[in-house]
C-alpha cells in the first residue's frame, strides 16, 4: 500500500513523526509522534495547505510516496464511534488525541486509518512510529520539489 506526505524539504525523509509528538494534532496529544500520511495525493495536498497555506511563498515543499509493508496491521475507527464535532476546524480535540493515544500506547495494531476532516469520504493513515512494523515502511519516491498549480495559491 502507499501512502503520501507532504512536508517542509528539511523535513521530508523524516518519519519519526517528532514534529507531530512536538506540536501535537488532531489524532495526537503533544509528547506521542505519529506520522500522518494521506492515501492519495490530492488529499495529501488539501490537508497540507488548510494547515500550511502560509508557508508556501517561503517555503520549498516535497512529497514522498511512502510504502507501509504491512497491511494486516490497520486498524479503522467507524464514522460513527467518532466524538461529536471530530471534524472542527480545532487541530487539538481531546477527544481524537485520546482516540490516537490509545492506538499509538496499544501498540497492537501500525496504522489508523481515520476520515479526513478536509475531505469528506477520503481518508488519512496514521502511522506509529514505535510500532514494530514501521521498519518495512519506507519513501520509494520524493518529488522535489512539489509544485502546487498557480492557480490554487492566486485566489485573487
Amino acid at each position: 500500500m502507499f501512502v503520501y506526505r507532504i512536508s517542509k524539504e528539511e523535513y521530508i525523509n523524516d518519519l519519526s513523526g517528532i514534529g507531530a509528538g512536538l506540536h501535537g494534532g488532531r489524532w495526537n496529544p503533544k509528547g506521542l509522534n505519529m506520522v500522518y500520511t494521506s492515501g492519495s495525493i490530492a488529499l495529501a495536498s488539501l490537508e497540507y495547505l488548510v494547515h500550511n497555506y502560509h508557508l508556501l511563498s517561503t517555503t520549498t515543499v516535497c512529497l514522498a510516496k511512502i510504502k507501509i509493508g504491512t497491511l494486516e496491521k490497520i486498524i479503522e475507527y467507524p464514522i460513527g464511534e467518532l466524538p461529536k464535532g471530530w471534524n472542527v476546524q480545532l487541530n487539538s480535540l481531546v477527544s481524537t488525541q485520546n482516540m490516537g493515544k490509545k492506538f499509538l500506547l496499544a501498540h497492537n495494531n501500525y496504522v489508523l486509518k481515520v476520515p479526513s476532516a478536509v475531505v469528506p469520504g477520503e481518508f488519512n493513515y496514521l502511522l506509529n512510529p514505535t510500532h514494530l512494523h514501521h521498519a518495512n515502511t519506507n519513501i520509494v519516491e520524493v518529488i522535489n520539489p512539489f509544485a502546487f498549480d498557480q492557480r490554487i495559491l492566486n485566489l485573487g
